[in-house]
């Protein structure tokens, strides 16, 4: 009942409770990865994560009403696109510099901006493809304000 592992999938639901209360909770699936065989197993109890990170189970016989949340994804071609549009690309605003701010002020804020950003850092950890995606996309947005800047 209780299974530790670092490769359990997982997915964003709206669950409405008995009570009347909603909470928006990711929720553990199990080998299937399917959220109706989560639903309907014979466990009495789902997995959940709440947005602050807490980990805690819900009792199924407490839900009314589940609804899978839909989280819009980070394409990395709609960051580009978005990145070449001068108009709202800001280059100076994504690393977080003055504009005008010298070449080692430029060069530490983007480096601290990849270490923070970079997929590679954030593989091992269980977090949803969404935010991979998201880390990937800002990545390819981060080296384009560089590139933009450093030239």
């Amino acid at each position: 009942m209780f299974e530790s592992g670092k490769h359990t999938a997982r997915t964003l639901i709206a669950l409405t409770f008995t009570d009347g209360r909603t909470e928006t909770v990711s929720v553990r699936l199990g080998l299937t990865a399917k959220l109706h065989d989560a639903l309907n197993n014979g466990d009495a109890f789902l997995d959940v994560v709440n947005a602050a990170d807490k980990q805690y189970f819900v009792a199924k016989s407490g839900i009314l009403k589940v609804e899978l949340v839909e989280v819009p994804k980070a394409s990395q071609m709609n960051l580009q696109r978005r990145a070449t549009d001068r108009d709202r690309f800001d280059p100076w605003d994504v690393l977080g510099v003055a504009q005008g701010a010298d070449g080692e002020t430029i060069r530490q804020a983007y480096h601290a901006k990849i270490r923070a950003y970079h997929p590679d850092r954030l593989a091992g950890l269980d977090l949803p493809r969404e935010m991979k995606d998201y880390a990937t996309a800002m990545v390819v947005r981060i080296n384009l304000a560089y590139e933009q800047i450093s030239t």
